[in-house]
């Protein structure tokens, strides 16, 4: 069985702007999965020269959700300060 040629999409236009161009990169990313939040390196994606865009091949975004379902066997932690917005706050306005 012959294997799919891989899609490449660097130096293609950004969908979302409409402007910039995609570059390959390996970039961090915030992964929310339901209740589950982890944070993963070096993820391989295209992202946009001008408004940072990411965009990411299926198979590396249904890995992102493997790796959110098994959190809890990771190892390594970050404590991250968590607070609310509260009316009132805001300087702007």
């Amino acid at each position: 069985m012959r294997r799919k040629k891989v899609l490449d999409l660097t130096g293609e236009i950004c969908a979302l702007c409409c402007e910039g161009k995609l570059a390959a990169r390996q970039e961090r990313e915030y992964f929310r999965h339901g209740e589950r939040f982890v944070i993963i390196e070096d993820v391989p994606a295209w992202v946009c020269n001008k408004c940072g865009e990411r965009y990411h091949h299926a198979r590396v975004y249904k890995k992102m959700r493997e790796i959110a379902l098994h959190s809890h066997q990771l190892t390594d932690r970050v404590s991250i300060p968590l607070t609310r917005y509260q009316p009132g706050d805001d300087t702007a306005g």
